[in-house]
Protein backbone atom coordinates (compact mmCIF):
# COMPACT_ATOMS: atom_id res chain seq x y z
CA UNK A 1 0.00 0.00 0.00
CA UNK A 2 2.93 2.30 0.65
CA UNK A 3 3.96 1.69 -2.95
CA UNK A 4 0.48 2.75 -4.05
CA UNK A 5 0.82 5.93 -2.03
CA UNK A 6 4.18 6.67 -3.62
CA UNK A 7 2.70 5.92 -7.05
CA UNK A 8 -0.19 8.32 -6.41
CA UNK A 9 2.18 11.03 -5.24
CA UNK A 10 4.44 10.57 -8.30
CA UNK A 11 1.42 10.70 -10.60
CA UNK A 12 0.42 14.04 -9.19
CA UNK A 13 4.00 15.30 -9.48
CA UNK A 14 4.37 14.18 -13.11
CA UNK A 15 1.09 15.88 -14.02
CA UNK A 16 2.33 19.09 -12.41
CA UNK A 17 5.57 18.94 -14.40
CA UNK A 18 3.62 18.41 -17.61
CA UNK A 19 1.35 21.38 -16.93
CA UNK A 20 4.29 23.64 -16.03
CA UNK A 21 6.18 22.75 -19.20
CA UNK A 22 2.98 23.35 -21.18
CA UNK A 23 2.64 26.78 -19.61
CA UNK A 24 6.24 27.61 -20.57
CA UNK A 25 5.56 26.93 -24.21
CA UNK A 26 2.28 28.88 -24.08
CA UNK A 27 4.28 32.10 -23.67
CA UNK A 28 5.65 31.83 -27.20
CA UNK A 29 2.31 32.60 -28.97
CA UNK A 30 2.47 36.16 -27.59
CA UNK A 31 5.46 36.82 -29.82
CA UNK A 32 3.93 34.90 -32.72
CA UNK A 33 0.68 36.87 -32.49
CA UNK A 34 2.61 40.14 -32.54
CA UNK A 35 4.52 39.04 -35.64
CA UNK A 36 1.34 37.87 -37.39
CA UNK A 37 -0.46 41.12 -36.61
CA UNK A 38 2.53 43.03 -37.91
CA UNK A 39 2.61 41.01 -41.13
CA UNK A 40 -1.17 40.82 -41.72
CA UNK A 41 -2.61 44.08 -40.37
CA UNK A 42 0.12 46.68 -39.95
CA UNK A 43 2.76 45.95 -42.59
CA UNK A 44 0.49 45.81 -45.71
CA UNK A 45 -1.20 49.19 -44.95
CA UNK A 46 2.18 50.78 -44.30
CA UNK A 47 3.55 49.41 -47.57
CA UNK A 48 0.37 50.50 -49.36
CA UNK A 49 0.69 53.94 -47.74
CA UNK A 50 4.25 54.31 -48.96
CA UNK A 51 3.18 53.22 -52.44
CA UNK A 52 0.15 55.54 -52.46
CA UNK A 53 2.12 58.53 -51.16
CA UNK A 54 4.66 57.94 -53.91
CA UNK A 55 1.86 57.72 -56.49
CA UNK A 56 0.17 60.71 -54.90
CA UNK A 57 3.24 62.86 -55.34
CA UNK A 58 3.63 61.62 -58.90
CA UNK A 59 -0.03 62.32 -59.66
CA UNK A 60 0.09 65.76 -58.08
CA UNK A 61 3.31 66.46 -59.95
CA UNK A 62 1.58 65.42 -63.17
CA UNK A 63 -1.43 67.62 -62.36
CA UNK A 64 0.87 70.50 -61.58
CA UNK A 65 2.68 69.90 -64.86
CA UNK A 66 -0.61 69.82 -66.80
CA UNK A 67 -1.80 73.05 -65.20
CA UNK A 68 1.57 74.64 -65.80
CA UNK A 69 1.46 73.71 -69.47
CA UNK A 70 -2.06 75.09 -69.71
CA UNK A 71 -0.95 78.37 -68.16
CA UNK A 72 2.05 78.49 -70.44
CA UNK A 73 -0.20 77.88 -73.43
CA UNK A 74 -2.29 80.91 -72.36
CA UNK A 75 0.86 83.01 -72.15
CA UNK A 76 1.94 81.60 -75.51
CA UNK A 77 -1.34 82.68 -77.11
CA UNK A 78 -0.87 86.25 -75.85
CA UNK A 79 2.71 86.30 -77.09
CA UNK A 80 1.47 84.99 -80.41
CA UNK A 81 -1.17 87.72 -80.46
CA UNK A 82 1.48 90.44 -79.94
CA UNK A 83 3.46 88.98 -82.81
CA UNK A 84 0.31 89.00 -84.95
CA UNK A 85 -0.22 92.71 -84.23
CA UNK A 86 3.28 93.60 -85.44
CA UNK A 87 2.85 91.35 -88.49
CA UNK A 88 -0.45 93.07 -89.28
CA UNK A 89 1.19 96.47 -89.00
CA UNK A 90 3.99 95.35 -91.30
CA UNK A 91 1.51 94.00 -93.83
CA UNK A 92 -0.49 97.24 -93.75
CA UNK A 93 2.64 99.36 -94.28
CA UNK A 94 3.79 97.13 -97.10
CA UNK A 95 0.38 97.26 -98.73
CA UNK A 96 0.14 101.08 -98.56
CA UNK A 97 3.68 101.51 -99.86
CA UNK A 98 3.14 99.04 -102.69
CA UNK A 99 -0.10 100.81 -103.61
CA UNK A 100 1.63 104.19 -103.83
CA UNK A 101 4.81 102.65 -105.24
CA UNK A 102 6.78 104.81 -102.83
CA UNK A 103 7.07 105.78 -99.19
CA UNK A 104 4.76 108.72 -98.65
CA UNK A 105 5.03 110.68 -95.41
CA UNK A 106 1.29 111.17 -95.25
CA UNK A 107 0.75 107.43 -95.30
CA UNK A 108 3.20 106.89 -92.46
CA UNK A 109 1.90 109.80 -90.42
CA UNK A 110 -1.63 108.50 -90.80
CA UNK A 111 -0.49 105.06 -89.68
CA UNK A 112 1.20 106.53 -86.60
CA UNK A 113 -1.90 108.56 -85.83
CA UNK A 114 -4.14 105.48 -85.99
CA UNK A 115 -1.87 103.53 -83.59
CA UNK A 116 -1.16 105.77 -80.62
CA UNK A 117 1.47 103.47 -79.09
CA UNK A 118 3.76 103.93 -82.15
CA UNK A 119 6.36 106.68 -81.54
CA UNK A 120 8.45 106.37 -84.64
CA UNK A 121 8.71 104.46 -87.96
CA UNK A 122 12.17 103.97 -89.40
CA UNK A 123 13.02 103.13 -93.03
CA UNK A 124 16.43 102.17 -94.39
CA UNK A 125 17.91 100.90 -97.65
CA UNK A 126 19.97 98.04 -96.23
CA UNK A 127 21.86 99.57 -93.33
CA UNK A 128 22.35 103.00 -94.91
CA UNK A 129 20.29 105.92 -96.12
CA UNK A 130 17.90 105.61 -93.18
CA UNK A 131 15.33 108.17 -92.23
CA UNK A 132 12.42 108.17 -89.83
CA UNK A 133 9.04 109.71 -89.32
CA UNK A 134 7.94 110.29 -85.75
CA UNK A 135 5.49 112.30 -83.69
CA UNK A 136 7.83 115.25 -83.64
CA UNK A 137 9.28 114.46 -80.23
CA UNK A 138 12.84 114.76 -81.55
CA UNK A 139 14.06 112.18 -79.08
CA UNK A 140 16.26 110.36 -81.64
CA UNK A 141 18.48 111.28 -84.53
CA UNK A 142 19.53 109.71 -87.78
CA UNK A 143 23.09 109.05 -86.63
CA UNK A 144 21.87 107.01 -83.64
CA UNK A 145 19.70 104.79 -85.85
CA UNK A 146 22.43 104.43 -88.49
CA UNK A 147 24.73 103.26 -85.71
CA UNK A 148 22.02 100.90 -84.39
CA UNK A 149 21.46 99.42 -87.86
CA UNK A 150 25.16 98.98 -88.33
CA UNK A 151 25.45 97.05 -85.06
CA UNK A 152 22.66 94.70 -86.12
CA UNK A 153 23.81 94.19 -89.71
CA UNK A 154 23.69 90.39 -89.47
CA UNK A 155 20.16 90.45 -88.10
CA UNK A 156 19.04 92.72 -90.95
CA UNK A 157 20.56 90.38 -93.52
CA UNK A 158 18.64 87.46 -92.03
CA UNK A 159 15.41 89.46 -92.08
CA UNK A 160 15.98 90.14 -95.78
CA UNK A 161 16.64 86.45 -96.38
CA UNK A 162 13.41 85.59 -94.61
CA UNK A 163 11.37 87.97 -96.80
CA UNK A 164 13.03 86.54 -99.90
CA UNK A 165 11.80 83.15 -98.75
CA UNK A 166 8.26 84.42 -98.36
CA UNK A 167 8.31 84.73 -94.56
CA UNK A 168 8.39 87.93 -92.54
CA UNK A 169 10.03 87.79 -89.12
CA UNK A 170 9.61 90.47 -86.49
CA UNK A 171 12.88 91.03 -84.59
CA UNK A 172 12.99 93.04 -81.32
CA UNK A 173 16.12 95.20 -80.90
CA UNK A 174 17.43 96.68 -77.66
CA UNK A 175 17.51 100.47 -77.67
CA UNK A 176 18.65 103.00 -75.07
CA UNK A 177 15.32 104.80 -74.89
CA UNK A 178 13.45 104.14 -71.61
CA UNK A 179 10.11 102.31 -71.81
CA UNK A 180 10.31 102.03 -75.60
CA UNK A 181 10.90 99.06 -77.87
CA UNK A 182 12.17 98.75 -81.45
CA UNK A 183 10.96 96.05 -83.84
CA UNK A 184 12.79 95.46 -87.12
CA UNK A 185 11.38 93.66 -90.16
CA UNK A 186 11.77 93.70 -93.94
CA UNK A 187 9.37 95.23 -96.48
CA UNK A 188 9.06 94.42 -100.15
CA UNK A 189 7.71 97.44 -102.08
CA UNK A 190 6.31 97.22 -105.61
CA UNK A 191 9.74 97.59 -107.22
CA UNK A 192 10.80 94.36 -105.45
CA UNK A 193 13.63 96.23 -103.74
CA UNK A 194 13.61 95.06 -100.14
CA UNK A 195 13.97 97.74 -97.48
CA UNK A 196 14.34 97.60 -93.72
CA UNK A 197 11.59 98.99 -91.54
CA UNK A 198 11.59 99.62 -87.83
CA UNK A 199 8.73 100.55 -85.53
CA UNK A 200 9.43 102.17 -82.18
CA UNK A 201 6.55 101.85 -79.70
CA UNK A 202 5.89 102.99 -76.18
CA UNK A 203 6.07 99.61 -74.43
CA UNK A 204 3.48 100.29 -71.73
CA UNK A 205 1.04 101.87 -74.17
CA UNK A 206 1.47 98.92 -76.51
CA UNK A 207 0.73 96.47 -73.69
CA UNK A 208 -2.31 98.38 -72.44
CA UNK A 209 -3.84 99.31 -75.79
CA UNK A 210 -2.98 96.31 -77.91
CA UNK A 211 -2.42 93.38 -75.53
CA UNK A 212 -4.88 94.58 -72.86
CA UNK A 213 -8.09 93.59 -74.69
CA UNK A 214 -6.67 90.17 -75.52
CA UNK A 215 -5.58 89.67 -71.92
CA UNK A 216 -8.99 90.71 -70.60
CA UNK A 217 -10.85 88.34 -72.92
CA UNK A 218 -8.48 85.51 -72.07
CA UNK A 219 -8.58 86.13 -68.31
CA UNK A 220 -12.37 86.15 -68.12
CA UNK A 221 -13.14 85.51 -64.41
CA UNK A 222 -10.54 82.82 -63.99
CA UNK A 223 -7.08 84.39 -64.15
CA UNK A 224 -5.02 87.31 -62.98
CA UNK A 225 -2.53 88.66 -65.56
CA UNK A 226 0.34 90.99 -64.78
CA UNK A 227 3.28 92.37 -66.72
CA UNK A 228 6.53 92.86 -64.82
CA UNK A 229 9.71 94.71 -65.66
CA UNK A 230 12.43 92.07 -65.35
CA UNK A 231 15.20 94.36 -64.14
CA UNK A 232 13.22 95.84 -61.24
CA UNK A 233 10.41 93.28 -60.75
CA UNK A 234 7.97 96.19 -60.86
CA UNK A 235 4.45 95.44 -62.00
CA UNK A 236 3.60 97.73 -64.90
CA UNK A 237 0.25 96.26 -65.91
CA UNK A 238 -2.53 94.11 -64.44
CA UNK A 239 -5.83 93.04 -65.93
CA UNK A 240 -7.63 93.94 -62.68
CA UNK A 241 -7.00 95.09 -59.15
CA UNK A 242 -6.60 92.49 -56.45
CA UNK A 243 -5.60 92.31 -52.82
CA UNK A 244 -1.89 92.20 -52.06
CA UNK A 245 -2.42 88.99 -50.09
CA UNK A 246 -3.83 87.35 -53.23
CA UNK A 247 -0.84 88.29 -55.33
CA UNK A 248 1.41 85.30 -55.68
CA UNK A 249 2.15 85.06 -59.39
CA UNK A 250 4.79 82.41 -59.99
CA UNK A 251 4.16 81.41 -63.61
CA UNK A 252 6.00 84.02 -65.67
CA UNK A 253 7.31 83.99 -69.21
CA UNK A 254 9.14 86.75 -71.16
CA UNK A 255 7.18 88.62 -73.83
CA UNK A 256 8.66 87.58 -77.17
CA UNK A 257 8.76 91.05 -78.67
CA UNK A 258 9.66 92.80 -75.38
CA UNK A 259 12.25 90.57 -73.68
CA UNK A 260 12.76 93.09 -70.88
CA UNK A 261 9.25 92.33 -69.64
CA UNK A 262 7.55 89.21 -68.30
CA UNK A 263 3.92 88.20 -68.52
CA UNK A 264 2.67 86.42 -65.41
CA UNK A 265 -0.52 84.45 -64.82
CA UNK A 266 -2.28 83.18 -61.70
CA UNK A 267 -5.56 81.35 -61.14
CA UNK A 268 -7.96 83.44 -59.12
CA UNK A 269 -8.28 82.36 -55.51
CA UNK A 270 -4.99 80.51 -55.17
CA UNK A 271 -1.95 79.30 -57.02
CA UNK A 272 -1.73 75.91 -58.64
CA UNK A 273 1.10 75.01 -56.26
CA UNK A 274 -1.05 75.81 -53.22
CA UNK A 275 -4.06 73.96 -54.63
CA UNK A 276 -1.95 70.92 -55.42
CA UNK A 277 -0.20 71.12 -52.04
CA UNK A 278 -3.50 71.37 -50.17
CA UNK A 279 -4.92 68.41 -52.07
CA UNK A 280 -1.75 66.40 -51.47
CA UNK A 281 -1.70 67.24 -47.76
CA UNK A 282 -5.39 66.36 -47.41
CA UNK A 283 -4.90 62.97 -49.07
CA UNK A 284 -1.78 62.26 -47.02
CA UNK A 285 -3.60 63.09 -43.79
CA UNK A 286 -6.48 60.79 -44.77
CA UNK A 287 -4.00 57.97 -45.41
CA UNK A 288 -2.13 58.66 -42.16
CA UNK A 289 -5.40 58.68 -40.15
CA UNK A 290 -6.43 55.38 -41.74
CA UNK A 291 -3.02 53.91 -40.89
CA UNK A 292 -3.30 55.15 -37.30
CA UNK A 293 -6.77 53.58 -37.02
CA UNK A 294 -5.45 50.29 -38.39
CA UNK A 295 -2.43 50.37 -36.08
CA UNK A 296 -4.63 51.15 -33.06
CA UNK A 297 -6.98 48.36 -34.11
CA UNK A 298 -4.03 45.99 -34.39
CA UNK A 299 -2.79 47.07 -30.96
CA UNK A 300 -6.23 46.58 -29.43
CA UNK A 301 -6.57 43.18 -31.10
CA UNK A 302 -3.11 42.20 -29.90
CA UNK A 303 -3.83 43.37 -26.36
CA UNK A 304 -7.17 41.59 -26.36
CA UNK A 305 -5.67 38.37 -27.67
CA UNK A 306 -2.75 38.72 -25.31
CA UNK A 307 -5.10 39.18 -22.36
CA UNK A 308 -7.18 36.21 -23.45
CA UNK A 309 -4.11 34.03 -23.86
CA UNK A 310 -2.70 35.30 -20.60
CA UNK A 311 -6.02 34.51 -18.94
CA UNK A 312 -5.94 31.05 -20.50
CA UNK A 313 -2.40 30.63 -19.25
CA UNK A 314 -3.40 31.78 -15.77
CA UNK A 315 -6.32 29.37 -15.81
CA UNK A 316 -3.97 26.54 -16.76
CA UNK A 317 -1.67 27.58 -13.94
CA UNK A 318 -4.70 27.70 -11.68
CA UNK A 319 -5.57 24.09 -12.58
CA UNK A 320 -1.98 23.06 -11.97
CA UNK A 321 -1.79 24.86 -8.64
CA UNK A 322 -5.16 23.56 -7.45
CA UNK A 323 -4.14 20.01 -8.33
CA UNK A 324 -1.01 20.52 -6.23
CA UNK A 325 -3.03 21.85 -3.30
CA UNK A 326 -5.52 19.00 -3.49
CA UNK A 327 -2.78 16.42 -3.82
CA UNK A 328 -1.48 16.74 -0.24
CA UNK A 329 -4.73 16.24 1.71
CA UNK A 330 -5.81 13.50 -0.70
CA UNK A 331 -2.54 11.65 -0.24
CA UNK A 332 -2.81 11.93 3.55
CA UNK A 333 -6.45 10.81 3.56
CA UNK A 334 -5.61 7.94 1.24
CA UNK A 335 -2.67 6.81 3.35
CA UNK A 336 -4.46 6.93 6.73
CA UNK A 337 -7.70 5.42 5.42
CA UNK A 338 -5.83 2.49 3.82
CA UNK A 339 -3.94 1.95 7.05
CA UNK A 340 -7.18 1.85 9.03
CA UNK A 341 -8.83 -0.33 6.40
CA UNK A 342 -6.08 -2.97 6.74
CA UNK A 343 -6.69 -2.95 10.51
CA UNK A 344 -3.03 -2.40 11.27
CA UNK A 345 -3.77 0.00 14.13
CA UNK A 346 -4.94 -1.78 17.26
CA UNK A 347 -4.76 1.12 19.71
CA UNK A 348 -8.11 2.94 19.93
CA UNK A 349 -6.40 6.18 20.86
CA UNK A 350 -4.22 5.95 17.75
CA UNK A 351 -7.27 5.15 15.64
CA UNK A 352 -9.05 8.22 16.94
CA UNK A 353 -5.97 10.28 16.10
CA UNK A 354 -6.01 8.87 12.54
CA UNK A 355 -9.72 9.60 12.23
CA UNK A 356 -9.11 13.13 13.45
CA UNK A 357 -6.32 13.61 10.90
CA UNK A 358 -8.54 12.25 8.12
CA UNK A 359 -11.31 14.59 9.23
CA UNK A 360 -8.94 17.55 9.38
CA UNK A 361 -7.53 16.89 5.92
CA UNK A 362 -11.03 16.31 4.58
CA UNK A 363 -11.94 19.70 6.00
CA UNK A 364 -8.86 21.18 4.31
CA UNK A 365 -9.92 19.57 1.07
CA UNK A 366 -13.41 20.93 1.58
CA UNK A 367 -11.94 24.40 2.13
CA UNK A 368 -10.06 24.18 -1.16
CA UNK A 369 -13.16 23.02 -3.03
CA UNK A 370 -15.24 25.70 -1.35
CA UNK A 371 -12.66 28.28 -2.36
CA UNK A 372 -12.97 27.19 -5.97
CA UNK A 373 -16.76 27.20 -5.81
CA UNK A 374 -16.75 30.56 -4.07
CA UNK A 375 -14.49 32.02 -6.74
CA UNK A 376 -16.70 30.56 -9.46
CA UNK A 377 -19.76 32.22 -7.95
CA UNK A 378 -17.93 35.51 -7.51
CA UNK A 379 -16.59 35.40 -11.08
CA UNK A 380 -20.07 34.74 -12.47
CA UNK A 381 -21.69 37.31 -10.16
CA UNK A 382 -23.81 34.69 -8.36
CA UNK A 383 -22.23 34.85 -4.88
CA UNK A 384 -24.89 35.67 -2.31
CA UNK A 385 -24.24 36.89 1.21
CA UNK A 386 -26.33 36.31 4.32
CA UNK A 387 -25.47 38.91 6.92
CA UNK A 388 -26.00 38.10 10.59
CA UNK A 389 -24.83 39.77 13.76
CA UNK A 390 -21.66 38.07 14.95
CA UNK A 391 -18.69 38.41 17.28
CA UNK A 392 -15.51 38.64 15.22
CA UNK A 393 -13.39 37.16 18.02
CA UNK A 394 -15.59 34.03 18.18
CA UNK A 395 -15.30 33.51 14.43
CA UNK A 396 -11.51 33.76 14.62
CA UNK A 397 -11.27 31.29 17.53
CA UNK A 398 -13.38 28.74 15.67
CA UNK A 399 -11.11 28.97 12.62
CA UNK A 400 -7.94 28.60 14.70
CA UNK A 401 -9.35 25.60 16.55
CA UNK A 402 -10.27 24.01 13.24
CA UNK A 403 -6.73 24.59 11.95
CA UNK A 404 -4.96 23.44 15.14
CA UNK A 405 -3.87 20.08 13.69
CA UNK A 406 -2.69 21.72 10.47
CA UNK A 407 -0.67 24.27 12.47
CA UNK A 408 0.98 21.42 14.36
CA UNK A 409 1.69 19.45 11.21
CA UNK A 410 3.42 22.35 9.43
CA UNK A 411 5.10 23.56 12.62
CA UNK A 412 3.44 26.97 12.68
CA UNK A 413 2.64 28.88 15.86
CA UNK A 414 -0.54 30.97 15.75
CA UNK A 415 -0.87 33.78 18.33
CA UNK A 416 -4.21 35.39 19.00
CA UNK A 417 -4.21 39.03 20.12
CA UNK A 418 -7.91 39.74 20.34
CA UNK A 419 -9.36 42.94 21.81
CA UNK A 420 -12.07 42.32 24.40
CA UNK A 421 -15.56 43.77 24.24
CA UNK A 422 -15.53 44.45 20.52
CA UNK A 423 -18.94 45.48 19.21
CA UNK A 424 -20.71 42.89 17.13
CA UNK A 425 -20.92 43.41 13.41
CA UNK A 426 -23.18 42.28 10.58
CA UNK A 427 -21.20 39.77 8.56
CA UNK A 428 -21.60 36.73 6.39
CA UNK A 429 -19.99 34.18 8.69
CA UNK A 430 -19.08 31.76 5.92
CA UNK A 431 -17.59 34.51 3.73
CA UNK A 432 -15.43 35.98 6.52
CA UNK A 433 -14.29 32.47 7.41
CA UNK A 434 -13.26 31.97 3.78
CA UNK A 435 -11.37 35.28 3.83
CA UNK A 436 -9.47 34.50 7.04
CA UNK A 437 -8.62 30.95 5.93
CA UNK A 438 -7.19 32.34 2.70
CA UNK A 439 -5.01 34.76 4.65
CA UNK A 440 -3.89 32.04 7.08
CA UNK A 441 -3.05 29.65 4.22
CA UNK A 442 -0.93 32.35 2.56
CA UNK A 443 0.82 33.15 5.82
CA UNK A 444 1.74 29.46 6.23
CA UNK A 445 2.65 28.98 2.60
CA UNK A 446 5.03 31.93 2.38
CA UNK A 447 6.60 31.65 5.82
CA UNK A 448 10.34 31.14 6.31
CA UNK A 449 12.21 29.81 9.33
CA UNK A 450 10.13 32.00 11.64
CA UNK A 451 6.86 30.11 11.34
CA UNK A 452 4.63 32.38 13.32
CA UNK A 453 1.26 33.99 12.60
CA UNK A 454 -0.29 36.78 14.67
CA UNK A 455 -4.03 37.28 14.38
CA UNK A 456 -5.27 40.40 16.15
CA UNK A 457 -8.46 42.44 16.31
CA UNK A 458 -9.11 45.99 17.32
CA UNK A 459 -11.15 49.12 16.90
CA UNK A 460 -10.23 52.56 15.66
CA UNK A 461 -12.13 55.65 14.58
CA UNK A 462 -12.80 54.11 11.16
CA UNK A 463 -14.26 50.89 12.46
CA UNK A 464 -13.26 47.37 13.45
CA UNK A 465 -10.30 45.56 11.98
CA UNK A 466 -8.78 42.09 11.80
CA UNK A 467 -5.07 41.82 11.15
CA UNK A 468 -3.24 38.68 9.98
CA UNK A 469 0.48 39.12 10.30
CA UNK A 470 3.28 36.75 9.24
CA UNK A 471 7.06 36.92 9.31
CA UNK A 472 7.67 35.31 5.95
CA UNK A 473 9.20 36.34 2.63
CA UNK A 474 7.10 39.49 2.20
CA UNK A 475 5.96 41.13 -1.03
CA UNK A 476 7.72 43.78 -3.09
CA UNK A 477 5.91 47.11 -3.34
CA UNK A 478 5.39 46.85 -7.10
CA UNK A 479 3.19 43.75 -6.53
CA UNK A 480 0.98 45.16 -3.75
CA UNK A 481 -1.94 46.03 -6.05
CA UNK A 482 -1.45 43.13 -8.44
CA UNK A 483 -1.75 40.42 -5.81
CA UNK A 484 -5.49 41.08 -5.56
CA UNK A 485 -6.03 40.32 -9.28
CA UNK A 486 -7.47 36.92 -10.02
CA UNK A 487 -4.96 34.22 -10.97
CA UNK A 488 -2.04 36.57 -10.30
CA UNK A 489 0.90 35.10 -8.41
CA UNK A 490 4.29 36.59 -7.66
CA UNK A 491 6.80 34.55 -9.63
CA UNK A 492 9.97 36.47 -8.81
CA UNK A 493 12.82 34.23 -7.71
CA UNK A 494 11.01 31.11 -8.90
CA UNK A 495 8.51 31.68 -6.10
CA UNK A 496 5.67 30.05 -8.02
CA UNK A 497 7.49 26.71 -7.84
CA UNK A 498 8.56 27.04 -4.20
CA UNK A 499 5.05 27.75 -2.92
CA UNK A 500 2.08 26.37 -4.79
CA UNK A 501 -1.19 28.28 -4.88
CA UNK A 502 -4.25 28.93 -6.98
CA UNK A 503 -3.86 32.70 -7.36
CA UNK A 504 -7.50 33.37 -6.44
CA UNK A 505 -7.35 33.62 -2.63
CA UNK A 506 -6.66 37.35 -2.31
CA UNK A 507 -9.12 38.24 -5.07
CA UNK A 508 -11.78 36.36 -3.10
CA UNK A 509 -10.83 38.21 0.09
CA UNK A 510 -11.05 41.58 -1.68
CA UNK A 511 -14.46 40.75 -3.13
CA UNK A 512 -15.75 39.60 0.26
CA UNK A 513 -14.58 42.80 1.95
CA UNK A 514 -16.13 44.88 -0.82
CA UNK A 515 -19.44 43.07 -0.24
CA UNK A 516 -19.14 44.02 3.46
CA UNK A 517 -18.54 47.70 2.51
CA UNK A 518 -15.07 47.24 3.93
CA UNK A 519 -11.55 47.08 2.53
CA UNK A 520 -8.33 45.16 2.72
CA UNK A 521 -4.98 46.81 3.33
CA UNK A 522 -1.57 45.27 2.63
CA UNK A 523 1.59 46.31 4.43
CA UNK A 524 4.59 44.26 3.43
CA UNK A 525 8.35 44.38 2.86
CA UNK A 526 10.56 41.66 1.38
CA UNK A 527 12.18 39.32 3.93
CA UNK A 528 10.31 41.02 6.80
CA UNK A 529 6.76 39.76 6.44
CA UNK A 530 3.27 40.85 5.50
CA UNK A 531 0.28 42.33 7.29
CA UNK A 532 -3.19 41.95 5.82
CA UNK A 533 -5.76 44.16 7.55
CA UNK A 534 -9.49 43.63 7.05
CA UNK A 535 -11.33 46.88 7.76
CA UNK A 536 -15.04 46.88 8.69
CA UNK A 537 -16.80 50.25 8.90
CA UNK A 538 -18.57 51.25 12.11
CA UNK A 539 -21.95 51.48 10.44
CA UNK A 540 -21.87 47.85 9.38
CA UNK A 541 -24.07 46.84 12.36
Amino acid sequence: MAINNIYSYLSFYIKDLFLESHLFYMKKPFVNIGILLLLIIILPPLLFTSYEIGNLYQNEKMIDSIYTRQLESVIFSINQYSDDILSRWANQLEYEIQKQDTIVDDIVNGFIKNNSSIQLILFADGIHNSYFIDKGQKHANIDYFNSLLSKNEQIIKRLVQYIDGGYRKIQPIDIEIPEQSLFLFALEPADKKVITCGIVVNTLDFIKENLGPKIQSTASDQFYFSVFEISTGKEVYSNELYETTEKNIEHKKPLWLMPDYQLGIQIKGDTIENLVQERTNFNIWIIIIMDIVLILAAILIYRSLRQQMKLAQLKSEFVSNVSHEIRTPLAIINMYSETLEMDRIRDDTKKKEYYRIINTEANRLSVIVNKILSFSKIDSGKREYKFVEADINVVIKQIVDQYAHHFDRVGTNCNLLLMDNLPKVMIDNEAITDALINLIDNAIKYSTDNKQIDISTGQNRNGIFIEVKDYGIGIEGRYHKLVFDKFFRVTAGNLAHKAKGSGIGLSIVQHIMSAHNGSITLISKPNIGSRFILNFPLNIV
